[in-house]
């Protein structure tokens, strides 16, 4: 963290973050980055687990490191995140200072699909939406658990197929679309009248329905999963 960025809190430090992003509706998700903002959806499927001192956990394409840092501050686990934007990571780093949690975090560069990490290192792995489904297998130790928030646009597909195709144990699964759109739908509204006050350019507008609302509006859903590689 820099002498500057030493002196800031952590809304100070996500507004910072936020101002230089060239796309606004990033600010839309917080810090947390999946549907919700917060973490009350994830707490449906993790409260069944024991997370403890000794687990360790991955926030695969973590962003800023929302998800990780809040099982780090909750639990007292050991956290990693793997992004491949380098200002995202800076952040997630110096809110881990700032939350007095950075002896537990550990965020590198690294894309989804090529994990910098060995076989087996992880109790439990965490996505929203982005991953790759072999590396999250190869990083998870037997028995591990990997708990997903993801849009599925394959409207045949269901918990158990999911859970088939990814060679992975299914055991929990909500379906959140109503949720996961009705958020959406909350965003658009928002953007609308900050483009009405001028604090948005047109395009974050036509952004924000052509990459969040249509999907849901073409059938696809948001599932939200608690899957266990097998022993």
């Amino acid at each position: 963290m820099s002498q500057t960025d030493r002196h800031l809190n952590k809304t100070q430090r996500l507004q910072q973050w936020f101002e230089a992003r060239p796309r606004w509706d990033n600010a839309s998700y917080g810090e947390f980055m999946h549907v919700g903002a917060n973490q009350t959806i994830f707490r449906i499927v993790l409260q069944e687990l024991e997370i403890g001192a000794e687990t360790v956990v991955l926030d695969t394409a973590c962003a800023v490191g929302g998800n990780a840092r809040w099982l780090a501050s909750l639990y007292g686990c050991r956290v990693f995140g793997n992004d491949i934007d380098k200002d995202a990571l800076a952040v997630a780093q110096d809110l881990a200072e700032i939350e007095r949690i950075k002896d537990l975090c550990n965020f590198v560069e690294a894309p989804v699909d090529a994990l910098p990490f060995e076989d087996g290192k992880f109790d439990l792995v965490i996505s929203t939406d982005v991953f790759d489904i072999a590396e999250v297998k190869r990083v998870l130790k037997p028995g591990g658990h990997f708990v997903v928030s993801t849009l599925i646009e394959d409207q045949d597909a269901t918990f158990k197929s999911l859970a088939t195709e990814w060679g992975l144990e299914q055991e929990s699964g909500q379906d959140v679309t109503s949720l996961a759109f009705a958020f959406h739908r909350a965003k658009e509204s928002e953007a609308q009248l900050l483009l009405q006050a001028g604090m948005i350019p047109a395009r974050s507008l036509v952004e924000i329905m052509n990459e969040n609302i249509s999907p849901y509006t073409r059938g696809a859903r948001h599932f939200l999963m608690r899957l266990r590689k097998p022993a």
